[in-house]
């Protein structure tokens, strides 16, 4: 595990101070009282919040370090603040100083460090309507045949959803979630919420791996892969406010997906972890499609099939291909899931409603 006590040593060591004045434009001093720890984790990642002085403000950044060899997903990341940035420099962090080879097998990142949305505001169904016009220009900058125009940015280990490991991936996770849902057919915790659904839901995965080809043809672009509240920054979150400034961090897993796989991890999964928000979830989701419509419309893009069912269809692709197993194996093990019969019920009735059985 990285220490308060390593980075003030490597601090000095490779002259940061210095370094973050020319990039800052003033001199600046690490305010040593105010780290603080937010992840340690020696074998993936650490993540650590800074606080730097000029004499009359506080500036906090964010100091990233990853462990060589570099992961995929942490190269990932690095590229799209070294290069990608160029077309996202409004929503995302400014890249301060990128400095290899720390303690001989590590990277240290430093990073602008923005306001979470989290703690600003209680979010309710509404502020979603303030952060889906970010997704969609985010989005319309790389969609479809504008990919291509921005390739070259962009790491050769970003996932593609069509390729040959992707479609790997997801026949495996197929055939796993077949054998769980088998193995919760003999467990008394899970028997009694699988069996209702067992014949029906086998007979929808044996049509996988590719469950609804549709929301591939409806456009793929760049997503952010992990949009859930705590990677959305703002820095005027209030009601008074109708054009919040939103800001997207940790880009570990971006990849070259549809598009409604960010508006599922955004929209659908918030309404299953919100049990108050399940009342008015017709109405949430309705409203939030028809948002995101129409600020996809202001960069010319729009979609052939309904675009409600193009979110179903991908929160179903998403959970057959790899929630589904992955939730039922943390039953079997003895854990808890809170997703689960969620999965179960909407697999169930938007199976029926969009045609898989």
């Amino acid at each position: 595990m990285n220490s308060i006590e390593e980075i003030l040593s490597r601090w000095k060591q490779f002259d940061w101070e210095k370094k973050l004045k020319n990039v800052l434009g003033k001199k600046v001093k690490l305010v040593e009282e105010r780290i603080e720890c937010l992840k340690n984790s020696r074998e993936r990642t650490s993540i650590w919040k800074l606080v730097l002085t000029d004499g009359t403000e506080f500036i906090p950044i964010v100091l990233k370090i990853y462990k060589l060899p570099l992961k995929e997903n942490h190269r990932l990341e690095i590229n799209m603040y070294q290069k990608a940035y160029y077309i996202y420099h409004e929503i995302m962090p400014r890249l301060y100083w990128l400095e290899p080879n720390v303690n001989g097998n590590e990277t240290w990142m430093f990073t602008e460090c923005l306001k979470p949305l989290r703690g600003q505001i209680k979010l309710a169904p509404n502020h979603l309507e303030r952060i889906i016009p970010t997704v969609a220009k985010f989005h319309a900058k790389t969609f479809d045949n504008q990919f291509v125009r921005h390739a070259d940015l962009f790491d050769t280990s970003l996932p593609h959803f069509d390729s040959e490991e992707k479609v790997k991936e997801r026949t495996k996770g197929v055939k796993k979630a077949m054998e769980n849902l088998d193995l919760a057919m003999k467990d008394p915790n899970l028997k009694e919420l699988v069996e209702p659904r067992y014949k029906i839901i086998k007979r929808i995965l044996k049509k996988g791996p590719v469950f609804f080809p549709e929301i591939t043809k409806s456009g793929q672009c760049l997503i952010h892969g992990d949009l859930h509240v705590h990677n959305i920054c703002c820095e005027n979150a209030n009601d008074d406010e109708e054009n919040w400034k939103v800001s997207l961090i940790d880009w570990e897993s971006a990849k070259h997906y549809p598009c409604w796989y960010d508006l599922v991890v955004l929209v659908e999964l918030l309404i299953d972890f919100r049990w108050d928000w399940q009342q008015s979830e017709e109405e949430i989701r309705s409203q939030c499609v028809q948002v995101y419509c129409q600020e996809m419309l202001k960069y010319g893009i729009t979609f052939s099939e309904d675009p409600l069912n193009l979110l179903k269809k991908a929160y179903l692709q998403r959970t057959l291909e790899k929630k589904l197993s992955s939730h039922l194996q943390k039953v079997l093990d003895g854990g808890k899931s809170t997703l689960l019969k969620r999965y179960l019920e909407k697999i169930e009735v938007w199976g029926k409603e969009l045609g898989l059985y």
